[in-house]
This record gives C-alpha cells, sequence and structure tokens, in this order.
C-alpha cells in the first residue's frame, strides 16, 4: 500500500506519517507516545469531516474521488475539507 502525505511545512503530518508506518525502530515506546499525541491532537482540533478525510486520505492513501464517492460529494468538496484541516494543522504546529 502507498501512502500519500500532505506537501507542507508541518512536522505534524511527517511526524503523523512517519510513526505510522517506520518499521524497525528500537524505540517503540516514544514513537507510540508520539504517534498518540498527534493523533489526539487531530481527533480534537479538527471536525469530524475533517478528520475522516485526512485519515483517509494520508494514513489509508485513498484517493480524494474516491473518499467523495463515498461520502456522496463532490471531489473539491473534500479537497477543501483536507486543505482547511492542513491550515489548521500549521497553525497548531507553529506552537510546537
Amino acid at each position: 500500500m502507498q501512502h500519500k502525505i500532505i506537501s507542507s511545512d508541518s512536522y505534524v503530518f511527517d511526524a503523523f506519517v512517519f510513526d505510522k508506518y517506520q518499521s524497525g525502530s528500537d524505540n517503540h515506546l516514544e514513537r507510540r507516545k508520539k504517534f498518540s499525541f498527534v493523533y489526539k491532537a487531530l481527533k480534537n482540533e479538527l471536525t469530524d469531516d475533517q478528520f475522516q478525510c485526512v485519515k483517509e486520505y494520508i494514513i489509508d492513501g485513498r484517493k480524494i474521488k474516491d473518499i467523495a464517492k463515498d461520502r456522496g460529494v463532490h471531489p473539491s468538496s473534500v479537497s477543501r475539507k483536507i486543505k482547511r484541516a492542513t491550515e489548521k494543522i500549521k497553525r497548531i504546529a507553529s506552537y510546537y
């Protein structure tokens, strides 16, 4: 399975995807803590729709048109949700 990373300056997405897919690390507990922190931040700061779209697109590696088809909306709606979520996370990440 190929996953996608939204192009951004945000270390949050990079850490989220890296920790989710990295294997063979010597420090599993530390990676798990970081993943848990990022996941909670995303879950609490994004709307449910934004979170689900970001999760399906970034973590599950689904295409925007497939996510939109499942939700019964136009692909631009999904794209907008992902873009707004990305912008929100960039602002949040700038504090860390």
